[in-house]
């Protein structure tokens, strides 16, 4: 067994799991390529539909492999190539036309907690916990800030970033890191509905919005109203579009081309 296992469920469901549970699963650069292929991969496979990270053992991710960050240290070069390639790695979860989903159970902490922030969606059991501990060891979370800073705000990321410690999936969830919290039996049957559903939608219309979402985040109100101006425009001459207004007018289900 390798450090992730990868499964395509009913419904064009992607499964991707982290399997280095005796280590608490962390983000080395092993398995920053490893899933960097997977991404690759998946960006380019069009039965696939939406997909799901989770993991196996106590933990959803423990972060940067602190020893591997150790000898990388030695080479200035070595470092910043690692944190380019998981910087990169966690970019290609925004780029890819499918919906990503977080489905954490354990702790996610560092650049674990930064993969979850990466994901579309993001759904925890409540024996979970987040965290940003870099500045307990002197090593700022500043990469892993990046992308949990675009989902809770500025306070309550600084909470996470100068405190280090650690938050409840509740709290998670109260400063909208995470979506909604489940029981641990129940976790990973109620994610798998919550794919299931996205499944029924127009991968069309979710592949342009998807895109369309975190451009316009960018953009001054102004600019982005005019940007998704043109989106809906285009969006609304694609077969799916056309199909869907017809079957809400007809009062039916749509009949979905892709």
């Amino acid at each position: 067994m390798g450090l992730i296992n990868t499964s395509l469920e009913k419904n064009n469901i992607y499964i991707i799991e982290l399997n280095n549970q005796k280590k608490r699963n962390p983000l080395s650069l092993e398995l920053i390529k490893s899933l960097q292929n997977e991404f690759d991969y998946i960006k380019k496979n069009k039965q696939i539909k939406v997909v799901i990270i989770q993991s196996t053992g106590p933990s959803f991710s423990a972060g940067h492999d602190l020893t591997e960050v150790r000898k990388s240290a030695k080479s200035e070069i070595k470092l910043l190539n690692l944190f380019k390639a998981c910087s990169k790695m966690m970019l290609s979860i925004r780029y890819l036309p499918q919906p990503v989903i977080a489905c954490v159970d354990g702790i996610a902490a560092a650049a674990g907690c930064q993969l979850v922030a990466s994901c579309d969606l993001a759904f925890a059991s409540k024996n979970s916990y987040f965290q940003t501990p870099g500045v307990n060891i002197g090593l700022f979370c500043s990469t892993p800030m990046v992308a949990i800073s675009r989902k809770v705000s500025s306070k309550d990321m600084m909470n996470m970033l100068l405190l280090g410690e650690k938050i409840s999936a509740l709290e998670a969830e109260k400063i909208k890191l995470i979506n909604k919290v489940f029981l641990k039996k129940y976790l990973k049957k109620e994610v798998l509905k919550i794919a299931t559903k996205i499944t029924k939608k127009s991968n069309q219309s979710i592949k342009i919005g998807k895109s369309a979402f975190y451009k316009q985040l960018e953009m001054s109100i102004e600019k982005a109203y005019e940007y998704t101006s043109k989106v809906m425009t285009k969006n609304m001459g694609y077969n799916d579009a056309k199909e869907g207004i017809k079957a809400f007018i007809e009062k039916r289900d749509p009949n979905w081309k892709n």
